[in-house]
């Protein structure tokens, strides 16, 4: 389907402006070949892995859902997914693949599914297809079945939403396959023409060429080649280099499971007051810090950060995770709501 270009164009502006939590695209992206290629780099979104406390944009997960491309309807995905361990029981399917396991079975096409946090609430958007009737039609029954099913899972700390998809999801759609083979042409491109390109991330309104640690003039090279390769394929955009150190990215790529596995049992219990998860991914050691709105008076504090670290740690320690990660050394920290370490 041909865009009209001024439709084309409002879109564009309007999807460049939204702010997003970074939670967003990591639920959302597509993880290519994660499990044959683990010397692919994928685009970070910044060392604060986890969901932020940050406003939700309902447009913006619709949108991003649309653009990034929802991980639950790509089956090579849904595989290297189900595969991810959890707290507490190994290789249990995560709750993405379950909301859209759930949800096929019960004859529901999905579009995608965003999730965030918006004031220490997981939220969870679930596109239907279909029209705007249909999904107002559907909405209570499949809040019901999925509320069901989080709930048999213990989790009580969410909020769940449907929409549909518009004919304004299509543009949108359209316009991110287009800056997804840009960002593939452009990769393809400059590791043609002899350059080292970990990856390159062409939806947002600067193109990121993400390279291995490199000294500037080899940065302003790159920098020059990408811009000219961008002109010849008629899409002029500004240009930024990032480097990345390869064997902290490769340790990333390698806790990213474990991590998620992490996000999920905390982000979606109440119990746990947790409002972040940071970590920092260096060759000598892993550091995971868990951010709680508790603090050191309240009465159930030290029991629930002992249940925290324990949790967390017999998760660590088993055997399957230590195969996971090559029993890489770690250290747990747990933090008041005002960022000090809990001396318990």
């Amino acid at each position: 389907m041909k865009i009209d270009e001024s439709l084309k164009k409002e879109i564009e502006e309007e999807m460049e402006k939204i702010k997003a939590p970074p939670s967003i695209y990591e639920f959302a992206k597509n993880i290519k070949e994660e499990s044959e290629k683990r010397m692919d780099f994928e685009k970070s979104a910044g060392r604060k892995r986890g969901w932020r406390k940050s406003q939700f944009v309902v447009a913006a997960v619709i949108s991003l859902v649309v653009l990034m491309g929802s991980v639950f309807l790509n089956p090579a995905m849904a595989e290297v997914i189900s595969k991810i361990p959890y707290v507490g029981q190994i290789f249990h399917k995560p709750i993405q693949v379950v909301i859209s396991e759930t949800l096929e079975k019960e004859g529901y096409k999905l579009a995608g599914i965003g999730m965030g946090m918006w004031e220490q609430k997981a939220i969870f958007d679930i596109g239907l297809e279909g029209t705007e009737e249909y999904v107002k039609q559907e909405e209570d029954k499949v809040i019901k079945i999925l509320t069901e099913t989080l709930e048999k899972r213990g989790y009580d700390n969410y909020e769940l939403m449907v929409s549909d998809t518009n004919e304004a999801s299509s543009e949108l759609k359209e316009i991110g396959k287009q800056r997804e083979e840009l960002s593939e042409k452009l990769m393809s491109d400059l590791q043609g023409a002899g350059y080292s390109i970990m990856n390159v991330n062409a939806h947002s309104p600067v193109v990121e060429v993400y390279i291995p640690i490199a000294d500037e003039a080899m940065k302003v090279e790159i920098y020059k080649a990408a811009i000219e390769l961008l002109k010849t394929n008629s899409t002029p955009k500004q240009v930024q280099i990032i480097t990345q150190d390869v064997s902290e990215q490769e340790l990333e790529n390698q806790w990213m499971p474990v991590m998620k596995s992490i996000e999920e049992e905390f982000f979606l219990k109440k119990e746990y007051q947790v409002a972040d998860i940071r970590y920092s991914y260096k060759t000598e050691k892993v550091s995971i810090t868990i951010m709680t709105n508790m603090k050191s008076s309240d009465a159930k504090t030290k029991e629930t950060v002992t249940k925290i670290r324990k949790e967390i740690t017999e998760f660590l320690d088993s055997e399957e995770v230590k195969i996971e990660t090559n029993n890489q050394k770690y250290e747990l920290i747990v933090q008041d709501k005002n960022g000090n370490d809990f001396p318990f």
